[in-house]
């Protein structure tokens, strides 16, 4: 395993991640820093960083340098953003940087950093067709794709910082700020032709601060209670309510959004307005929210090349394998073999669970994950697992798939379901996720007690429902009368979920 680390220079914030790389390309990132600084104002403006701005960096950097140290980084790789080229003091600035730091940054081309944000999107979530919209203090970055395919691209030329200055000045309310802004924006969002062929069904991916920012006022306005941002889906009509929030609000430039955002309250209103006038110009319904940006695709490109040819095509099974490999867990082999068999099951009682095949993702999830608890402690792993898979980057699952699983894994043992949990989260579920939770948990408990020695010595299961009860028939390659024995020893809790009586043989 070696320890990597992506170092990313935009004009309004330093971000640093780092990650365990395996040998076989899996990875997982083990921190992931930021700071913000100023410096897209002082490019907007006069095209000169100043010192000021440059002694700010630089202390930021000389931390992250010692963080690199302490984390036993064997490789950096530094990138900045293109609009770095647009600086009349661009190389005095860098060998600066580099002479009071260590780092040496190279300097994005404009399609090398979109390219980077596709990276990291088509990689991480599981969209995909989809709208990507990057923002930040001096330019707006639009990228189409389909079918795992980059169809267009396009990079506008646009200060946001620069519009809201001038809109902000002498406006009578924030509502005619927004709106006058919005105009504008749709105004240079209209002249991008391929934009007005958009297939209405796609979907917007956002990064960049302004997103970050809307998520979260989103968030609060529907008293959202999973506190994760990457992955969170939203509607034309939750922006509009977060818009309209603004509206009300008196913006101005000396404020910031306490818990929202490091940015001031008019730049974050004026994110949100180019957000709203995409939305408009191409008359798309469905928002998802990446935290994830440039560095995360240069990870990617780094820990994992083959994504530079082909992205990954299942994304969350390559996520599950990046937990299990790079957390050594005890027996990787036992984990896929608990999952088929799962599955198995999952089909064969199709009379009984009647779940639909979306549960497939969170028994897939769950079933990977069954003892990730143990990382912490082998007593009540369950209840742990509950906490490591709500906390785990698990890409490919909506935020309602991931709490889910987390359930079925807390209740492998039925009695360990927590009521209090489940209404913290209610807004998420329906009647029917309460049973299929259980369902799940008994299945994926049969399932782990049928590898009970993780020698995948039961090849298949055919199963007969025959009045009050369900018989299971074995199919073996050898002697499994251990992991039989096991397994029957589930049959509590599958006549509690099931209402059957459980026979194995």
């Amino acid at each position: 395993m070696r320890k990597i680390g992506i170092l990313e220079l935009n004009t309004t914030d330093v971000r640093m991640i780092f990650a365990d790389v395996c040998d076989n390309q899996s990875f997982i990132c083990t921190e992931k820093v930021s700071e913000s600084i100023k410096i897209a104002s002082e490019l907007s403006s006069t095209e000169l960083i100043s010192q000021q701005s440059i002694s700010n960096l630089i202390n930021i950097l000389k931390t992250y340098k010692s963080l690199c140290t302490a984390s036993q980084v064997s490789e950096i790789y530094a990138v900045a953003s293109y609009e770095y080229q647009t600086a009349k003091n661009q190389r005095s600035f860098f060998e600066e940087l580099f002479s009071s730091s260590g780092f040496r940054f190279r300097i994005m081309s404009q399609d090398e950093q979109l390219n980077n944000l596709y990276l990291s999107f088509i990689n991480s979530l599981d969209v995909p067709k989809g709208l990507i919209l990057s923002l930040d203090g001096t330019n707006i970055q639009v990228l189409a794709y389909n079918r795992r395919n980059i169809s267009e691209k396009e990079n506008v030329p646009v200060s946001v910082l620069n519009l809201v200055d001038k809109n902000i000045q002498n406006k009578t309310s924030t509502k005619v700020f927004m709106q006058d802004l919005t105009q504008e924006l749709m105004s240079k969002f209209g002249k991008i032709e391929w934009l007005n062929n958009i297939d209405s069904e796609i979907q917007i991916v956002g990064t960049g601060e302004g997103f970050t920012s809307l998520a979260k006022l989103s968030q609060k306005l529907r008293h959202y209670t999973f506190n994760r941002v990457h992955g969170y889906t939203m509607t034309k009509q939750d922006l509009d309510k977060v818009y309209e929030f603004l509206c009300s609000l008196e913006i101005d430039s000396t404020k910031k959004m306490k818990g929202i955002s490091n940015e001031r309250a008019d730049i974050v209103a004026g994110y949100i307005c180019a957000i709203k006038a995409l939305i408009e110009t191409v008359n798309v319904e469905n928002i998802v929210i990446s935290e994830n940006g440039v560095a995360e695709g240069v990870l990617f490109g780094k820990a994992c090349p083959l994504t530079l040819e082909k992205p990954i095509g299942d994304v969350l099974g390559y996520s599950l394998d990046c937990l299990n490999d790079c957390y050594n867990q005890s027996n990787i082999k036992n984990t896929k073999n608990v999952y088929e068999l799962s599955l198995i099951l999952f089909k064969q009682l199709k009379v009984l669970h009647k779940l639909p095949r979306t549960f497939i993702k969170v028994l897939r999830t769950a079933s990977y994950m069954h003892d990730c608890g143990k990382r912490i402690s082998s007593i009540d792993f369950e209840k742990k697992g509950f906490s490591v898979i709500l906390n785990s980057d698990l890409y490919g699952l909506s935020h309602r798939e991931q709490i889910l699983s987390a359930f079925v894994v807390a209740s492998q043992n039925l009695d360990n379901f927590s009521t209090t949990d489940w209404v913290k989260y209610k807004d998420l579920f329906t009647e029917q996720d309460l049973e299929g939770v259980r369902k799940l948990a008994v299945i994926v408990r049969l399932a782990n007690a049928l590898d009970y020695c993780g020698a995948g010595k039961i090849k298949d299961i055919n199963c007969d429902i025959l009045g009050d009860s369900v018989i299971m028939k074995t199919v073996v390659e050898s002697p499994a009368d251990a992991e039989i024995a096991e397994g029957l020893k589930v049959s509590n809790d599958f006549v509690k979920a099931f209402k059957k009586h459980l026979e194995i043989l």
